[in-house]
C-alpha cells in the first residue's frame, strides 16, 4: 500500500460526508459544514496503487482580531475503520505540516481517548493558564507550533 495525499475535489464530497462521525462535507460554503469552499486545504489520502480513498482532512485559516497573526485550523481529520494504524493520519498530517510550516496549528476539537495519538502526530497540549500543573485534565489545546525559519 502507497499513500498518496492530493487536494480534495467536488467529486470527493460524498464520500467525505460517509466517512466521518457525523459532519457534513459540502462543496460551497453552508452553515454547520465543512466545505471545500472554506478550506485553507481539504486533503484526501488514497492508495495510490489501487486509487482507494482512505482518510480525508480539512483546515481553515483563523484570522486573528487586531492585526494579530491567526492560525490554522485542523478542523476535521477521518481516516476509515480499516486503514486505520497504517499511517494515514501521519500522512495527512505531515502534508498539512508541509504546506503551512510557518503557522500556529491547532486542533479544533480533539478526542480525549487519542491524546497519547497527537502527541505522535506532532501537537503539544498546552494548558490553560489557570489549570494546576501536573495531571492533565484537558481544558486545554493540541497545538502544532510554527516552525522557525532556519538562518
Amino acid at each position: 500500500m502507497k499513500i498518496r495525499v492530493r487536494d480534495a475535489h467536488p467529486a470527493d464530497v460524498e464520500w467525505m460526508s460517509n466517512n466521518t462521525e457525523g459532519w457534513t462535507v459540502t462543496v460551497e460554503k453552508q452553515e454547520g459544514a465543512a466545505s471545500l469552499a472554506e478550506a485553507l486545504h481539504a486533503l484526501i489520502a488514497e492508495d495510490s496503487d489501487q486509487g482507494v480513498r482512505m482518510g480525508w482532512l480539512h483546515s481553515s485559516l483563523q484570522r486573528a482580531a487586531g492585526g494579530e497573526p491567526g492560525y490554522v485550523r485542523l478542523y476535521e481529520l477521518h481516516v476509515s475503520a480499516e486503514f486505520r494504524q497504517r499511517g494515514v493520519a501521519r500522512a495527512l498530517v505531515d502534508e498539512l505540516f508541509a504546506r503551512v510550516p510557518d503557522q500556529e496549528i491547532v486542533l479544533s476539537a480533539w478526542d480525549r481517548e487519542l491524546y497519547g495519538v497527537w502527541l505522535k502526530l506532532g501537537f503539544t497540549y498546552v494548558p490553560e493558564p489557570d489549570e494546576m500543573s501536573g495531571g492533565c485534565s484537558y481544558p486545554g489545546d493540541m497545538v502544532r507550533p510554527p516552525v522557525e525559519a532556519s538562518s
